[in-house]
Order: C-alpha cells, then sequence, then structure tokens
C-alpha cells in the first residue's frame, strides 16, 4: 500500500512510463535481432541458389521454377526489410518519446529544488511576523490553529512549518503537518500539498489526523487529474484505519463511487 501511494508523490508516473518504454524498446530491440537472423538466412539461399545453377535440371519447367523460388525469396526479403524499417521507426519514436520524459522529469527536479531554496532562504525574513519565541509547543501550536482559522493561509504555513521545525518531537507535529497540507490544498498549491498529505500518512500513520491525510491525499490527487492513484488513496482508507470515523469512510467511499473507481 505504501508503495503504491508514494508512487505517485508527484514523480510516480513519468518514472513507471521511463520503465515501459524501455521495456518497449527491449522488446522491440529482441525482434529486430530475429528478423536481422532471419534476412541473413535468406540471403544465404539466395546466394547458394546463384552460385550453383549447374545442380538444377536443364530443362524449361526446372528453370522456371526456381525463378519462381527466387521471386519469392527476393518477396520475402523485401517483407522483411520493411518490417525492420517499421520496428526501427517505432523504436526511434520510443526512445524520442523516453527522453522528452527525461526531460520533464529532471525540469520537475530542478523546479523542486529551486522551490525547497527559496523556501530555506527566505524563511528567516519570512517568518518575522510570527513568534519564535519557545513558549511551549501546545501555545505554538494554538497561536499557528489561530492564524489558520482566520484564513490566513500564508501565514499559517509560516507557523506550521517554524512549529515543526522547533518542535519536532512534539506530539502535535502529526496535527501541525496535516495542517500545512491544508494551507496549500485551500489555495489550489496542490502539487505542494500532495506531499505533505502523504508524509502525514506515512510518517505519522498513529495519529489522530493519520486517516485524514489519507482521505485528502486522494482529493488532491483527484484535483492533480491522477484518478487511479486517487482511487487507490480512497479505497484503501477503510482497510488501512479501520477505526477511523465512520463519517471520514462513509466520505472515501462516497468519492469512490463518484470516480467509478474498479
Amino acid at each position: 500500500m505504501k508503495k503504491i501511494i508514494l508512487s505517485c508523490f508527484i514523480f510516480s508516473s513519468f518514472i513507471s512510463l521511463s520503465a515501459l518504454a524501455e521495456l518497449k524498446v527491449d522488446l522491440l530491440s529482441e525482434k529486430v535481432t530475429r528478423i536481422e537472423n532471419d534476412l541473413s538466412a535468406l540471403q544465404r539461399k539466395v546466394y547458394q541458389t546463384k552460385e550453383t545453377p549447374i545442380l538444377l535440371p536443364a530443362d524449361n519447367t526446372a528453370s522456371t521454377v526456381v525463378e519462381g523460388n527466387l521471386e519469392d525469396l527476393y518477396s520475402r526479403l523485401s517483407a522483411q526489410d520493411q518490417v525492420v524499417k517499421d520496428l526501427t521507426a517505432k523504436m526511434e519514436q520510443i526512445e524520442f518519446n523516453q527522453k522528452q520524459l527525461e526531460e520533464k522529469f529532471n525540469k520537475m527536479n530542478a523546479d523542486l529544488d529551486v522551490r525547497f531554496n527559496m523556501l530555506s532562504t527566505e524563511k528567516s525574513s519570512s517568518l518575522a511576523g510570527v513568534s519564535t519565541s519557545k513558549t511551549g509547543d501546545k501555545e505554538a501550536y494554538d497561536a499557528a490553529y489561530n492564524i489558520m482559522k482566520k484564513g490566513d493561509y500564508k501565514k499559517a504555513e509560516e507557523a506550521f512549518t517554524l512549529f515543526m521545525k522547533e518542535y519536532p518531537n512534539s506530539t502535535l507535529v502529526g496535527n501541525a503537518n496535516y495542517w500545512l497540507g491544508e494551507t496549500y490544498y485551500a489555495r489550489g498549491l496542490f502539487e505542494q500539498a500532495v506531499g505533505i498529505f502523504a508524509d502525514g500518512f506515512t510518517k505519522y500513520k498513529n495519529n489522530s489526523k493519520a486517516a485524514d491525510n489519507l482521505l485528502k491525499l486522494g482529493l488532491t490527487m483527484n484535483k492533480l487529474n491522477k484518478k487511479e492513484e486517487a482511487c487507490t488513496a480512497f479505497k484503501s482508507l477503510g482497510t488501512e484505519f479501520p477505526k477511523a470515523d465512520q463519517k471520514l469512510k462513509e466520505r472515501a467511499k462516497a468519492e469512490a463511487k463518484k470516480l467509478q473507481c474498479k
């Protein structure tokens, strides 16, 4: 279950497509090799026939048969040549598509690196209005949550991020992670939200918000037009968290039905 869900976190679809492309290339390569071997065998037959005419009966009927055989061999040879050309073209197309996927994947990695670096370098200035005094994890968490309730999602993001940095061992860190994801989701920043909810489901699985993370992960995947991953999340909630709130499990079933999950 973890592997299925974690594969959805932004990069999964590109990796699987690249692996599929590589498998198709390998299969095509094997087929081309077999066809080339057949071509070599056919060519040897043609050359042997040309080089040993004296072994054939010297009558018109035999000559006609030999010419017919040669024409058949040439026809088969031409057909095999065309197959090789078609397969080669397909291989080149697959390799081209694979290269495009790799470039897109690399670009996404680069974009994420830039975002994380910006977040790190701007942390001190962007948190200027958030208290950093360690008055206690409960007080700091409540302060961040109150900002969240006011609808100031950007400021709430900063507050929950700071809280998780200053109180990494707090029993409230799992809750803070969930609400951090909500600050992104509320602003339509679904690519950022999906990673936070995935962390909430995997890293804080014993937290009271773990099941909420899985539900929200499914909703976020659906926003990113990843129906299969969304269905996996919705259908797994009841199994992963049998003691979850009944309303939460019913919401997951309703969302799965809405997407017509199989």
